[in-house]
């Protein structure tokens, strides 16, 4: 038997709130706030976002809505993988006024560990069910609009990141969106299997943990670790694979 009507919400809110308070409770988000987060924490995350974090996403909106099986649900998902594809050129054109903004900042050599491991985790959950599949999507949406509430009733106004944050958070339609995305998710609710509703809560939980996990390694500027090589041993060729600090 599935939750109780609208309830299904409200079991994944009280299951994430500790994990959406240690987000915004995180140093990367004070110091993007307050404008002492280092330009290359900034770039990191920034980068990662935009080249291989979004476009895993919008794929895997793509792929959750081919799956559902009601009509308004399928078009609610398709309209967000467009809207995500079409996001693209403008979050590479911000990229490169970030870059042009601070000096130092370079592209990374590839993706990181972190972000491999959270697109692989995109890519998995849209495939495995329309359960999972919104489940573990939701934190990317409902995460991104409680950090960007936090943000915009905390950052101080012209300061160092706020044109960044004001780029990052976006209005137009996307509290709605995140309203109706809700309503779908209490909908499945009330019609799943018990079994399918353990998948959506567990993908949905381990989606906010990768929450977490993002900004975590951008403050810490994640890297591949380097191979261990013994003194006298030749240089090993440079895998096009690592990120860069």
């Amino acid at each position: 038997m599935g939750a109780e009507p609208a309830m299904l919400r409200e079991q994944l809110r009280a299951r994430a709130e500790p994990l959406v308070a240690m987000v915004l409770a995180h140093p990367f988000w004070a110091g993007l706030c307050d404008g002492t987060l280092p330009p290359e924490v900034l770039w990191h995350f920034a980068e990662q976002d935009a080249r291989y974090t979004v476009p895993a996403y919008a794929r895997a909106l793509a792929r959750t809505a081919a799956a559902a099986d009601r009509d308004e649900h399928g078009a609610l998902l398709a309209g967000a993988a467009n809207a995500t594809f079409e996001s693209l050129t403008r979050m590479s054109r911000e990229l490169a006024e970030l870059s042009g903004r601070f000096e130092g900042l370079e592209p990374a050599a590839g993706i990181s560990p972190l972000t491999l491991a959270h697109t692989s985790f995109m890519t998995a959950v849209s495939t495995t069910s329309f359960g999972a599949g919104i489940g573990g999507l939701l934190p990317m949406t409902w995460f991104h609009q409680k950090v960007c509430l936090d943000l915009k009733e905390r950052h101080v106004p012209g300061g160092r990141y706020s044109e960044w944050i004001d780029q990052y958070c976006p209005e137009d339609g996307f509290h709605g969106y995140v309203e109706t995305y809700l309503g779908m998710i209490d909908d499945f609710g009330r019609r799943a299997p018990d079994a399918e509703l353990t998948v959506l809560a567990d993908s949905f939980l381990h989606g906010a943990r990768y929450e977490l996990a993002f900004c975590e390694a951008a403050w810490r500027l994640q890297s591949w670790a380097e191979p261990y090589r013994q003194s006298g041993d030749p240089a090993l060729p440079r895998d096009s694979t690592k990120g860069s600090k």
